[in-house]
């Protein structure tokens, strides 16, 4: 499944009534042909512009942006998915991306420049895409090398977001019975624990923490591993592994939606993995 995204005027569109935004979405899936299912609606925060959804039936489009991968990497026979890769550090590279693929199955950030003032407008154009009803995950080398006080401002500016950075470190981390994931049946594929080295996030809430930390005999607050929250009609994800685990891309599949029946012959677990290895 994609997503078509059509944006449209939210004061101008907040007049009509139900039975008129009904009539206009039926005359768009009537354009667009072979839709699945009904359009949801959302408004951006940014840019006052509300942003209809729907999903459709053709290949899955994941956007990646960080240092330039290997062609190896990026030219993997896939048989369901789509992905392609911009430098957020080669000028424009990035925006033209997004303006080719503007309402991708996921957009994947290896890359900590996007916490930089320099990124801030593309930071911008992610938030909206995420509020609208995307999926954005933050992971590879995002978390190995971030700014922690960088990340904490972008956390709480970019997305009114808790989140900061914790510990770095080697330690068991289990799955939280709390968490809430994106669609039915999420949990498929996931372990109970494993053994997470890398960076750790502080300030997450239960229903957002997928994989923390034991508690221990000090009663300090556990800290999240692995963490996925809902903004909008979308998903933020977050992992902080510095290594290429199995666990940890196996949680950067449910975000995307490629660990479900439907994908299970889409993105390899490889292709995954060389992402997460930057």
């Amino acid at each position: 499944m994609a997503i078509v995204q059509i944006k449209v005027d939210t004061p101008r569109f907040s007049r009509l009534s139900k039975f008129q935004l009904s009539v206009f979405y039926l005359f768009e899936l009537i354009r667009l042909k072979s839709l699945a299912c009904l359009p949801t609606y959302a408004t951006s925060p940014s840019t006052n512009t509300s942003q209809v959804i729907i999903m459709t039936d053709v290949k899955p489009t994941i956007l990646v942006f960080g240092p330039e991968e290997s062609e190896g990497s990026l030219k993997e026979p896939k048989e369901k998915a789509n992905v392609y890769h911009a430098s957020l550090t080669k000028f424009g590279a990035a925006d033209k991306l997004l303006d080719d693929h503007p309402t991708p199955r996921a957009i994947f950030i290896l890359d900590p420049a996007i916490v930089t003032p320099d990124c801030g407008g593309f930071s911008d154009r992610i938030t909206d895409y995420t509020f609208g009803g995307g999926t954005v995950v933050l992971g590879g080398s995002f978390s190995l090398y971030v700014s922690q006080s960088d990340f904490d401002t972008w956390m709480e500016e970019e997305w009114n977001l808790p989140w900061k950075c914790g510990n770095r470190e080697r330690t068991r981390v289990v799955f939280q019975s709390s968490a809430v994931g994106p669609r039915d049946f999420w949990r498929d594929g996931l372990v109970a624990a494993y053994t997470h080295d890398g960076q750790l996030l502080k300030n997450v809430s239960p229903s957002d923490s997928w994989y923390a930390t034991l508690p221990n005999m000090t009663n300090d607050p556990v800290q999240t591993s692995v963490a996925c929250a809902k903004y909008g009609e979308g998903w933020l994800g977050w992992t902080g592994d510095f290594r290429n685990r199995d666990e940890t891309i196996a949680a950067v599949r449910v975000m995307m939606d490629l660990n479900t029946k439907h994908e299970e012959n889409g993105t390899p677990p490889k292709l995954i993995s060389k992402l997460l290895d930057g």
